[in-house]
């Protein structure tokens, strides 16, 4: 097909300021109709991309002119939703985190493969030019094996999203935050062999949950991978002062990264070297404001090119990297850890068996 005609479901925030930016310049897809339950919030977002608004989002499904749903909610329907969207026939791009559990997943999985659609999973990290290059330094030997990778993300998360705090509906912090996480170790490190892991919450009172009814907000995890490397994640919502820190320890040498460089070291280097992805003075994304593309050039590029990658997935152009597979695994990787945190042992995660189907 020359065009995929596009059915979003969800049109907030995450919609509105990573998804719709690419579809307003992209020529591979044309948005046919928005849902949301907010019916303002769907009129907006329809009128802005010329597109039919509802507020049911079965509606989206019953129309014959839709290949394929963006799927943009808050991760609890994310479920139903996509294997609604595979009886109806379409197409489906799930945003992260794919869904809540391990047994979702396979139940999102199932129903694609019965349909013969595509699920994918908008995940950002491995579309970012920082990460790339740290992938192209690991795959071309420059940096050596992987001995230690970490990641600390301790801040504050304010009570905007109250949904966030509640388990049922978001999966818990390492679910619905930390997936970007987990998923880009995946990516770069290869799988998971094991997960240890502690969690508590603060009690932060005003409108969070009572402790009894909301997820941790502080979270120790230990993956121990298949390669021998060993990764540790330190994440919290409940700092008012944080600090933010990621890198790997390989072989070689190290690197650390953040959103905007990766800096490298090789044993043998007597000065660091710095990878800086300029921004393109060009058309791109020109339809946000100038400081926010300036500020957040590469997010929307990322986001960007997972969208482009999945419509050239459905043009038959390209093969699926960011698959329901994919997305599995990193939820396996956090219900690890919660099974983790309840017991005080470390929890294995068996090896993906190539070719298995998923459980129904």
């Amino acid at each position: 097909m020359d065009v995929v005609r596009i059915g979003v479901i969800g049109s907030g925030g995450i919609f509105r300021n990573l998804h719709a930016p690419h579809y307003e310049s992209t020529s591979r897809a044309e948005v046919v109709a928005v849902a949301d339950l907010v019916a303002e919030r769907a009129g907006e977002m329809a009128e802005r991309l010329g597109a039919e608004a509802y507020t049911d989002y079965r509606r989206v499904l019953d129309r014959p002119d839709v290949d394929a749903v963006d799927i943009a909610t808050q991760p609890r329907p994310h479920a139903e939703i996509a294997m609604a969207a595979a009886q109806a026939g379409k197409h489906i791009l799930v945003e992260k985190p794919m869904c809540r559990t391990v047994a979702e997943a396979d139940a999102m999985i199932a129903a694609a493969k019965r349909a013969g659609v595509l699920l994918q999973v908008a995940y950002m990290m491995p579309y970012h030019p920082v990460y790339a290059k740290l992938r192209e330094l690991l795959s071309d030997g420059t940096l050596g094996a992987p001995h230690l990778a970490y990641c600390h993300e301790i801040g504050w998360f304010r009570p905007t999203h109250p949904w966030l705090f509640r388990r049922e509906e978001s999966g818990g912090m390492l679910v619905e935050q930390a997936i970007h996480t987990l998923d880009a170790w995946l990516w770069l490190y290869g799988p998971v062999a094991s997960v240890y892991a502690r969690s508590s919450h603060t009690p932060l009172g005003g409108t969070y949950p009572e402790p009894a009814q909301a997820v941790e907000n502080n979270a120790v995890l230990t993956a121990s991978f298949a390669t021998g490397c060993t990764g540790l994640l330190i994440k919290s919502w409940a700092a008012e002062a944080g600090a933010q820190a990621a890198g790997v320890v390989c072989g070689n040498g190290s690197a650390t990264l953040t959103q905007a460089a990766l800096t490298w070291q090789t044993h043998h280097a007597l000065e660091p070297s710095r990878f800086v992805p300029e921004i393109p003075d060009d058309g791109t994304y020109r339809t946000v404001a100038p400081c926010v593309r300036e500020q957040r050039y590469w997010s929307l590029a990322a986001k960007g090119a997972g969208i482009e990658h999945w419509l050239r997935c459905i043009q038959g152009e390209e093969t699926p990297e960011t698959d329901g597979a994919r997305g599995r695994a990193g939820i396996e990787i956090a219900e690890a850890a919660y099974l983790s945190a309840r017991n005080g042992m470390p929890v294995p995660i068996p090896p993906a068996v190539p070719g298995e189907p998923a459980s129904p």
